[in-house]
């Protein structure tokens, strides 16, 4: 399988949830960490990285223009807060509107991305909303893609419900981490009512195996979802790295993809998640 101009939907470049984790596993600098992996990720096509870190998560403009420089592929930036504990100290005191002209002043500082903004393990803190709500201001007035985070799959029906309710064109969110919910039910929902969703913790077998990965992207390929589906790995510890005994980032395009073929995705179809969809998405 050779593709050109892949797009790993959901990584981070730097980042680091050691304050709320309490495990220096938890901090990753990809310049530092990984360079050598994604100096490998372009000679397998890869031209396209979305960062989604973000205020209160380590997020670093500066590394992400290294790395590029270094590699060749283009670092897609940011914006937003990501959700509960890691949220920075002064979310709580800023209004809605406060918090949405931080989001447009990173736009116009060249963030393409407003996420991941998350929700909790089955809850929805008022810090949270807040974020939900300032996010949908500035989607408002630049049509950004939006980059949800949902802790292991759930709440993704209650944020889409939230995206419906508030009038954002569904066509330019994204929900991530939802095959962790273990429910092809509620994926294929959200999919008919016109979001994108991310299968990218791919390799992270501890909490899904791989073998559900596929049997429910083909499933979604089958019944007309092709062009909703993006893909990714959202390494986020040292450990995920493949000299740390991890995966490592060309686990999907190395493992992932052809034993997607082996299942009977047709190599088109697999073209188009992985080389064209996020691209559609941001022009529409």
């Amino acid at each position: 399988m050779e593709f050109e101009n892949i797009t790993y939907s959901h990584e981070h470049m730097v980042i680091d949830l050691t304050k709320g984790k309490n495990d220096p596993d938890c901090y990753l600098n990809v310049f530092e960490d990984a360079l050598d992996e994604l100096k490998g990720l372009y000679d397998r096509g890869v031209r396209r990285i979305v960062d989604c870190s973000n205020r209160g998560m380590g997020v670093d403009w500066e590394t992400n223009k290294k790395l590029s420089a270094e590699t060749g592929i283009e670092i897609i930036n940011s914006t937003g807060f990501y959700k509960d504990p890691f949220l920075p100290e002064y979310v709580p005191a800023k209004s809605v509107t406060e918090l949405s002209e931080i989001m447009l002043d990173d736009i116009q500082h060249g963030a393409k991305v407003i996420g991941e903004i998350g929700t909790s393990k089955n809850e929805w803190t008022e810090n949270e909303h807040k974020v939900f709500e300032a996010g949908v201001l500035a989607q408002r007035q630049t049509n950004a893609v939006i980059i949800t985070h949902t802790t292991l799959g759930t709440l993704m029906k209650e944020q889409v419900r939230f995206f419906e309710e508030n009038q954002v064109n569904l066509r330019k969110v994204i929900i991530s981490h939802v095959a962790l919910a273990n429910d092809l039910g509620s994926i294929e929902e959200i999919l008919h009512a016109g979001v994108n969703v991310a299968f990218d913790t791919i390799g992270k077998i501890k909490y899904l195996p791989d073998e559900d990965r596929i049997r429910f992207m083909k499933y979604l390929i089958e019944h007309g979802y092709e062009k909703q589906l993006l893909m990714s790995m959202d390494f986020t510890r040292k450990s995920h790295l493949k000299k740390n005994g991890g995966p490592g980032y060309a686990y999907l395009i190395d493992v992932f993809a052809p034993e997607l073929l082996k299942a009977g995705v047709q190599e088109e179809s697999l073209r188009q998640i992985m080389c064209r969809n996020f691209t559609e998405i941001m022009e529409a």
